[in-house]
């Protein structure tokens, strides 16, 4: 079984032109749907806005006042049909095993 990282790379570039990126791990529970997100912003060409919601110790939700939009383009369309059906095979395979652990 091949287990997939997938990992939201965010990268910019300083006054000087020194770039500095961050990268974010996405958990395995949520590959599917962000996979299925892009898809979906590059397949209708529409605009993503980005935000940020920033959650209190106490469960209080406030989104923040920083803002952007941008629109996917996709580098290679075999690249990216490839790590969709990687995601889609190991998805298949843990709700295998998860009915497996069920039923036996």
């Amino acid at each position: 079984m091949i287990l997939l990282k997938l990992r939201l790379v965010l990268k910019t570039t300083t006054k000087k032109d020194k770039e500095v990126c961050i990268k974010l791990a996405l958990p395995p529970s949520k590959h599917l749907g962000f996979i299925n997100f892009i898809n979906l912003a590059l397949n209708q060409d529409k605009t993503v806005l980005l935000s940020f919601e920033k959650i209190s110790k106490k469960g209080e939700k406030e989104e923040s006042k920083i803002v952007g939009t941008f629109k996917f383009e996709g580098k290679g369309d075999a690249d990216l049909k490839k790590i969709d059906e990687e995601i889609k095979d190991q998805e298949r395979k843990r709700k295998k095993q998860h009915q497996k652990r069920v039923q036996g």
